[in-house]
């Protein structure tokens, strides 16, 4: 997908970057949590913070780079939140 949001700016620094790497049982598990959080992800702009949201067989990685702790909490806040209730209608 490549990162979403943040400022065009390359001279603008990211002090903040990481990565989240959620395994599933499987990839079909996987491709449905994915791709149930995809849309939030294309259509929600983010600032202060730049995610990579990539499908990899039965994981989902979420690279990360924020400016501020503030913006790193809110939007893997987001994300996580996203992941779960997908998960949850899973099980339903």
């Amino acid at each position: 997908m490549g990162l979403q949001g943040g400022p065009r700016n390359k001279e603008e620094a990211w002090p903040i970057e990481g990565v989240i790497e959620l395994s599933f049982p499987d990839e079909e598990t996987a491709r449905v949590v994915y791709e149930s959080v995809l849309y939030e992800h294309k259509s929600v702009p983010y600032r202060r913070s730049k995610i990579d949201f990539l499908l990899e067989g039965s994981r989902i990685i979420i690279h990360f780079l924020a400016r501020d702790n503030s913006a790193l909490r809110g939007t893997l806040n987001s994300y996580l939140r996203w992941i779960k209730v997908a998960m949850d209608s899973l099980e339903v």
